[in-house]
């Protein structure tokens, strides 16, 4: 017994432990209800006021079907069958009387099905409209938000703002919304019709009521955090198998495929272990509530059969709390769970708004890039990451002649993809200005900037889809001819014209069937597409072997004639190609020249240079 005591003890400690890892970032709410909800109804439900008001008002006929049937059943026993009356009573007598009561369970019930549809149907056609508005809103926001706020979140946590936050605002706004009404209007309807039957059985369960709703209330949390912490694991071990399963190759190569089987194994029994918890609490409240249900109903059901038996009462009424009680209990029940589930509510539509509200950071200018040459000037730039003590670039300035191709070298960290950032306007500089073809991009729509700007990031991103989708992405109205010449121009064509239904080829996630040179290709072919004035290539091939690195180089120089290019690359064959070098150290410009003028003078350029050359 001793063991047993033991090791339950330590299942619990286990439990607990994962339970105070899981819940270690719980949220709070930290706002004005009134501030959240008056935003809710005024932004999003109040224009459909009139469908919810009738919604309300259908549920607070719905809502009583249950006593009518409760007040049918005292009228059947009492008045038709006469039920503890010692009054002998005729098939022919009670007819009339069945008949009435049949009806008014028919009616009851076709009243029940109609107002059920039309509460179910307004209630619905409100719910889809404030998911699609609300998820509209955030999709938009998440557009326009600057690149550092993405920087700085978990996708999943974003993607869960988007979907299952929207979703509970939706179900509480509306659907709960309506049975919240509808619970605390049966409980008041319920104890109203009960205190005209009998007031003193009533009085019984409104003493038990208080006891019922505490019981409630102190199991209910836990297990809420119970199944926080249960959603929050699986959240977890979904994404740790799509990260393993998309890098199962890795996993083999490294003989792993053993121990992620005991991580995994590992999760799940926490989660088995939680979800046992989540069942003995469960257990508990059901057996709570029974108990309390149970000692209530024998209560009222001695009382009430003994009154009976004196003729104090009528069976018929007796029977009538037979069918009130469990009701009214459910409302109890529906109601703590409210008041317990509330807060988290709270939070929800707070992280929702939050979001609604996150500055933009960069603000829209009003010029249009129209027409450029694509001349590039920095002058005096200083810019510092949010929350970092140091600043990325120190009072920068450099000047790039249109149809110029600079390479930016310098080691991790020296402000390079800063640039980048600043010239996309992804950031805007605190000092100094960007300004291409003489107009400050602080003044210049970040569209019409990106537009005529073009990035080729160093590990392409290829979306699932075609061949054609993934070229088009920057122009998606482009014409057959022009897909095919950016593809001939990136020298993608041929390769293109070798698969199975050429263009229209599914390439799989994350291009999974092109190899390293055909995903920076088809990435370069996307944005040649757009025709920039301005190509930004971010060391795109240095993760490619020396043959293809080769052949893309021969691509790039074809593809750059006459564009204002500037590459971020640390090889020494990219670099010489270049019309001039630009090389930062911790945010500042410690050389500049020519592939000949820098390979001579003490620096990072020469112990590049004398490294590869030494290979």
């Amino acid at each position: 017994m001793s063991r047993l005591i033991t090791t339950l003890r330590a299942q619990r400690a286990r439990a607990g432990a994962l339970m105070a890892l899981l819940m270690k970032d719980s949220e709070g709410y930290d706002g004005r209800v009134s501030d959240d909800l008056g935003r809710l109804w005024g932004q999003y439900l109040k224009q459909y006021r009139w469908r919810i008001f009738g919604a309300f008002a259908i549920t607070l006929v719905w809502s009583t079907h249950g006593y009518v049937f409760a007040l049918a059943t005292r009228f059947l026993v009492d008045d038709v069958i006469r039920l503890g009356t010692g009054i002998p009573i005729t098939l022919e007598e009670q007819l009339p009387g069945f008949y009435l009561w049949a009806g008014i369970i028919l009616g009851t019930w076709t009243v029940v099905v109609i107002t059920q549809w039309l509460r179910d149907r307004l209630i619905l056609g409100v719910g889809q409209s404030l998911v699609y508005k609300l998820r509209t809103q955030l999709h938009e926001k998440l557009q326009v938000l600057h690149i550092g706020y993405f920087e700085r979140q978990e996708t999943g946590k974003l993607m869960s703002r988007v979907l299952e936050d929207v979703w509970i605002i939706r179900e509480w706004s509306t659907t709960h919304a309506v049975n919240i009404l509808a619970a605390v209007f049966q409980l008041l309807v319920g104890v109203a019709v009960a205190v005209w039957v009998n007031w003193q059985l009533t009085l019984i369960i409104i003493v038990s009521m208080p006891v019922y709703f505490w019981a409630f209330v102190q199991i209910r949390p836990a297990i809420r955090r119970l199944n926080i912490a249960m959603r929050r694991l699986n959240a977890g071990m979904y994404g740790r198998s799509q990260e393993r399963i998309g890098a199962v190759s890795l996993v083999k190569a490294f003989d792993q495929e053993r121990r992620e089987t005991l991580d995994f194994r590992q999760r799940m029994n926490n989660y088995v272990r939680l979800a046992m918890r989540v069942i003995n609490y469960q257990g508990g409240m059901v057996a709570a509530a029974g108990a309390i249900t149970a000692l209530t109903s024998g209560v009222v059901i001695y009382v009430g059969f003994s009154w009976a038996r004196s003729g104090r009462i009528s069976v018929g009424e007796v029977v009538f709390f037979m069918n009130v009680m469990p009701r009214l209990f459910m409302q109890i029940n529906t109601l703590s769970n409210v008041f317990v589930q509330m807060q988290a509510v709270f939070v929800v539509i707070k992280r929702v708004f939050s979001l609604l509200d996150e500055d933009v950071d960069v603000s829209p200018g009003k010029i249009k890039l129209d027409g450029i040459t694509g001349r590039i000037h920095f002058d005096g730039v200083s810019f510092r990451y949010p929350e970092q003590s140091s600043g990325a670039l120190e009072n920068i300035s450099f000047y790039i002649a249109p149809g110029e191709k600079v390479a930016l070298m310098g080691p991790s960290g020296a402000g390079k993809t800063t640039i980048f950032n600043l010239i996309l306007r992804f950031y805007d500089p605190h000092e100094g200005s960007v300004q291409i073809d003489g107009i400050n991009l602080v003044n210049a729509d970040p569209t019409s900037v990106r537009r005529h700007v073009v990035l080729v990031q160093q590990e392409p991103v290829v979306f699932s889809g075609t061949v054609a989708e993934n070229i088009v992405y920057g122009r998606t109205d482009s014409k057959p001819g022009a897909i095919m010449a950016a593809a001939r121009q990136a020298e993608l064509h041929d390769f293109i014209m070798t698969l199975p239904v050429k263009y229209e080829t599914e390439v799989g996630q994350n291009g999974i069937s092109l190899s390293g040179g055909q995903r920076q290709r088809l990435a370069l072919a996307t944005a040649l597409l757009t025709r920039p004035e301005v190509l930004l290539l971010d060391d795109t091939t240095s993760a490619l072997d020396a043959e293809t690195e080769a052949r893309i180089r021969t691509t790039l120089d074809q593809a750059l004639e006459g564009r204002t290019s500037i590459i971020i690359t640390q090889r020494i064959a990219t670099a010489r190609n270049c019309d001039r070098i630009i090389v930062l150290d911790h945010g500042r410009i410690v050389q500049q020249g020519t592939h000949d003028k820098l390979k001579s003078e003490e620096g990072f350029y020469r112990r590049i240079f004398l490294q590869q050359e030494s290979l």
